[in-house]
């Protein structure tokens, strides 16, 4: 029967586990940009990533060939994996249905090689796609089609999108029909942009017409942009970490075409603009962007299909960006391209690509067995993987006053939880593609694992006993023998502790197996998986080895606790796969953790009142999942947050003249009053409603690192300390209002409230002054 004390300690580890699983991805908080919009985050894997599709040509008839083409446009800073690569994370495609087709080709085609790149973390060369790359496929269409609308081709591409630190695996379904009739549009348009059924201030005009240098072989298409006053867009080279998104032009398909010019070029050149501490290039009024392409010899029809994004700002405010898709000219015979505004074209005969080829070809299974043997057994000496090894070193020191049958057992099961895990992966591997280390790629994983081996680390430093024999403390302490269960755990912590690891042998092993068929695969890693439970079955077969190790002694509880230093090490290496943003919340529920298992573990004893034992286990439980939950709060981004202002006196200033009424929030990144403040009051769908009634300006001014400007400002209010919140209202710009350290919405609202209603000259400024009553704080 279990005691009292160990029942406590699993329920605060099972709290501290619900907490480390919340959903905690969250983006970190960025700081506005001049124009009221926060900076754009990096691009996410996975995020603005564009697939089309298309069957061509459209008008084709029974027995000609037609292309089926995806085009995927890849977001900067991401890649794709291509058909074959080096490891589990390939391309696919999958055709469910195909009506009046038969196949030309038996695999989907890439338009360019992808690039070899050798990844250290997996230890082996993976190909990778970025910016754009188009698939395509031919078909025949039957002789016996009477009728080409009914032609149907229905499939699946599956694909994952990774950048630096997560991959995101997702699947496109795509359908294509032939129309069997062609497909063209006027050479040039005009179109006013709308926002929910709201004109934008611009007018786009696109036109596809020879070009003034040789009218008769050269083709340019011009995008003209025609700004109200007051707005202005961005240049193609803007810089995306000022203020400010880059116009982007993509082309998506050409008929009778092939680029010339390198880029689009523009009239008239960006103008460029400093504000504080951004620097801008924009456009005003009027501007062109235009490219050359070449007639190709022999075509009669001319066509171009593409999409222009762009961004408008005026003094006061930025609109997101907005999408216009545009198609010029004949597209019958369109073919998919891939061309970005700001992108260098090759020519066909300028590849640089390294293609690098192996020879693993040349090996036979026994070979590939052996290795995985191998790199399973090499495993345990690992870094990932010592600090568990150490536990069984120390539980086969205690195993060697047992009896044969006991030794036995225990690392037959501590082998079978090795076994469980590489099962399991091999399952991945075959059904979701998961590859080696895949499971590090997942937030909530990397969360759970790293508050486990938190949790073992503070066990080895004894701050508490994990109640489980044979799992950390026990061993070293001599008072518990090792439990089966207790050994089966061990091995499956250790199994997956080793998967971020790729020791010698395993990377081209791993990635033939899983271009395999699943017998060969689960073949492959189940002896993998032997190599690395290996030596604990040759001490389940020859007890008497044990007798080589050292005997018990006060150098195990050292081992122990250095071990446990190690440990931490390993929670490092697990907090740094991820977020930066959710390394402080982590960081918190860990405390939250310390302190329940540590109150566990010190503030009573076996022969304390059952009143005090409870009263400690109940506090702690509260204490543990409280911290948690403080931590979890802190990476949740709010959806209600203000369109804040970067603090600028010049832009102060000239909104005070137009009589705008404006709040500024003296706030820093250190500050948890200020975070407070802004959580609760600030960035409230209420005071997002009332800030947007009465057209007030949001203005943050960040004094996470030392301003004088802002010192200055703070100077000025009487104020030694943030948060401070100060209102400018509209028609009194002279007497602010000044809410100091923390406050309520309610608060908050009566000022801003108070700051849009209140007429000319009512109170004087000391009248108006709102202050709370809680203490400054830093």
């Amino acid at each position: 029967m279990k005691s009292p004390r160990r029942f406590s300690i699993m329920i605060t580890l099972f709290a501290a586990l619900i907490c480390s699983s919340l959903d905690l991805q969250a983006q970190k908080p960025s700081l506005p940009d001049l124009f009221g919009q926060k900076n754009a985050p990096a691009a996410n894997a996975g995020a603005k990533t564009e697939i089309s599709v298309s069957l061509l040509p459209q008008d084709a008839k029974a027995g000609d060939t037609v292309t089926l083409s995806l085009t995927m446009i890849i977001p900067e800073g991401s890649y794709t994996y291509s058909t074959s690569p080096t490891f589990g994370g390939a391309t696919k495609f999958v055709i469910e249905e195909s009506k009046g087709l038969t196949s030309v080709d038996q695999h989907f085609n890439a338009d360019h090689p992808p690039k070899t790149v050798f990844e250290p973390l997996f230890g082996k060369e993976i190909e990778k796609y970025t910016k754009s790359v188009i698939w395509s496929r031919r078909f025949k269409v039957n002789a016996d089609v009477k009728d080409v609308a009914q032609v149907l081709l229905k499939g699946q591409m599956i694909y994952q999108v990774c950048d630096a630190k997560n991959c995101v695996p997702s699947q496109f379904p795509f359908t294509a029909t032939l129309s069997g009739k062609q497909k063209s549009a006027p050479l040039s348009f005009t179109t006013i942009p709308e926002r929910r059924s709201k004109p934008d201030p611009v007018e786009l005009t696109f036109a596809l017409s020879p070009a003034k240098a040789n009218p008769e072989k050269l083709v340019q298409l011009t995008i003209t942009m025609t700004l109200e006053k007051e707005f202005h867009t961005f240049a193609l080279d803007q810089d995306r970490k000022q203020a400010g998104l880059p116009t982007h032009i993509e082309i998506f398909k050409l008929d009778g075409l092939k680029p010339v010019s390198r880029q689009f070029s523009v009239s008239p050149e960006p103008k460029v603009e400093t504000h504080e501490d951004y620097t801008q290039r924009t456009h005003y009024d009027k501007v062109v962007w235009s490219r050359e392409f070449e007639r190709i010899p022999g075509t009669s029809e001319i066509g171009v299909e593409g999409k222009l994004t762009y961004q408008i700002c005026n003094s006061g405010s930025c609109r997101p960006p907005l999408p216009v898709e545009f198609q010029l000219g004949d597209l019958t015979n369109a073919t998919p391209v891939a061309l970005s505004s700001v992108e260098e074209l090759k020519s066909a005969d300028d590849n640089d690509e390294i293609i690098i080829t192996s020879d693993d070809q040349n090996q036979t299974l026994a070979s590939y067995l052996f290795f995985a043997f191998l790199g399973g057994l090499i495993l345990n000496v690992m870094p990932c993987v010592l600090p568990v090894v150490a536990i069984k070193v120390m539980s086969f020191v205690q195993q060697a006053g047992e009896n044969r049958m006991r030794i036995f057992l225990l690392n037959i099961f501590y082998s079978l939880g090795v076994l469980t895990v590489f099962l399991s992966l091999a399952s991945l591997a075959v059904f979701a593609e998961l590859g080696w280390g895949g499971l590090f790629q997942n937030t909530k994983f990397n969360i759970v694992m790293a508050c486990i081996v938190y949790a073992m680390g503070l066990s080895m430093l004894g701050v508490f006993e994990i109640p489980v024999p044979g799992m950390v403390g026990s061993a070293a302490g001599g008072q518990q023998k090792e439990g089966l269960t207790g050994a089966f755990l061990t091995g499956i912590l250790a199994t997956l502790l080793a998967t971020p690891c790729s020791g010698p042998f395993l990377g081209p092993v791993l990635a033939w197996s899983v271009q395999q068929t699943p017998n060969i695969t689960y073949l492959v890693w189940l002896m993998m998986g032997l190599g690395m439970a290996s030596p604990y079955l040759v001490f389940s077969v020859f007890p008497k080895a044990i007798a080589w190790l050292p005997r018990p002694g006060m150098w195990m509880v050292r081992f122990k606790e250095f071990s446990g230093i190690v440990l931490m090490g390993a929670v490092i290496f697990i907090i740094s796969f991820l977020d930066e943003s959710l390394t402080i919340p982590v960081l918190i529920m860990l405390l939250g953790i310390t302190t329940g298992l540590w109150m566990i573990g010190s503030l009573y004893t076996h022969n304390s009142s059952l009143r005090k034992k409870m009263t400690v286990r109940v506090t702690a439980l509260l204490l543990t999942v409280g911290i948690c939950f403080l931590g979890y709060n802190m990476s949740q981004k709010s959806t209600n947050d203000l369109p804040w202002v970067p603090f600028n006196v010049a832009e102060l200033k000239r909104l005070r003249a137009e009589n705008k009424t404006v709040l500024i929030d003296f706030s820093a990144e250190w500050c948890l009053t200020c975070k407070t403040n802004e959580k609760f009051a600030l960035n409230t769908p209420e005071t997002l409603e009332l800030i947007k009634k009465h057209n007030i300006v949001p203005m943050y001014a960040d004094y996470t690192d030392y301003s004088p400007t802002i010192k200055e400002w703070l100077d000025k209010f009487k104020s030694v300390s943030i948060p401070l919140t100060v209102i400018f209202p509209a028609n009194r710009p002279n007497e602010p209002i000044i809410i100091r350290d923390l406050y309520s919405q309610t608060t908050l609202l009566e000022a801003l409230q108070q700051a849009a209603e209140t007429p000319v000259a009512v109170k004087s400024a000391k009248q108006a002054m709102v202050s709370t009553v809680a203490p400054e704080s830093h």
